[in-house]
């Protein structure tokens, strides 16, 4: 069979159009060092570089989220100390009034002392985190502890959770109420504010209430130290997983990461 001179040269121009498309898209590779410029050029390819986007993605919003529960978590930490602190000190304050050779002076000199230390308490209690919220508080901002009718009460607070990891998250939120309540009957601040009250005005129940406070004031110091280990234990947590981000690299070096770097669709190249 002939082949007419126009169909052969029809032929040869596509083959040449091809070929240029072919080099002019190679040269587009090779001047931009990107081996896909569109997804239909490789859709497998531009899956993988979809999925490593998500993961560079996520990478940024964890070690984000790590930075912010470190922080609130040792903030949390810090101020619990400081709780444990006042604590104790009523402790030592309370059994100075169970002397017994107190006069009714000295015991309201006590009971002005402990006020004082309650008012601490208080305030410790309301301290704002670093986002401008209360630490031991709802996350709505309520204060963590007010005055209603002479006593003390509660806000409830939200669970806050911060996802740290695929599937993982740390709760960076202590309620007031699990910080001050050691039991259902042990409240250490209307404990403190029953004893300053009987300290102040005396009486013949005064040494009934000191005793009750003391026994409640030990059980508030055990507690408080166990709220402390548990942020602790949270705390360092995220320090391990804030280190494990920082080990990771692209590279083929020990203990680190070994992966295609096609992300941003750079050519597909194993590092």
């Amino acid at each position: 069979m002939q082949i007419s001179t126009s169909v052969f040269y029809d032929t040869a121009s596509r083959r040449m159009t091809a070929l240029t498309g072919k080099a002019n898209a190679l040269q587009v590779q090779i001047s931009t060092g990107k081996k896909l410029t569109n997804p239909s050029d490789d859709a497998a390819a531009a899956a993988q570089v979809a999925e490593f986007d998500r993961r560079d993605a996520d990478d940024v919003v964890y070690k984000t989220n790590l930075t912010l529960a470190g922080s609130l978590l040792q903030q949390a930490d810090t101020t619990l100390g400081q709780i444990d602190n006042q604590v104790q000190k009523a402790l030592e304050l309370t059994t100075q009034a169970a002397n017994g050779t107190l006069s009714d002076a000295n015991r309201a000199s006590v009971g002005d002392q402990l006020a004082s230390i309650r008012d601490a308490l208080v305030g410790l209690a309301n301290s704002k985190d670093a986002r401008g919220l209360p630490l031991f508080g709802a996350a709505a901002g309520t204060d963590a502890v007010t005055m209603t009718n002479g006593r003390y009460s509660y806000s409830q607070a939200n669970v806050s959770e911060i996802p740290i990891a695929d599937g993982q998250t740390v709760d960076v939120s202590v309620g007031a109420d699990r910080v001050f309540k050691a039991g259902a009957n042990d409240d250490t601040l209307n404990v403190l504010n029953t004893l300053v009250t009987a300290l102040k005005t005396g009486g013949s129940d005064v040494g009934a209430t000191i005793k009750d406070a003391m026994d409640k004031l030990h059980a508030a110091n055990d507690n408080v130290a166990t709220v402390q280990a548990s942020v602790g234990a949270r705390e360092a947590r995220v320090e391990i997983r804030t280190q494990s981000w920082s080990r990771r690299s692209v590279g083929s070096g020990p203990g680190q990461v070994v992966r295609p770097t096609i992300v941003s669709g750079d050519l597909l190249e194993v590092g």
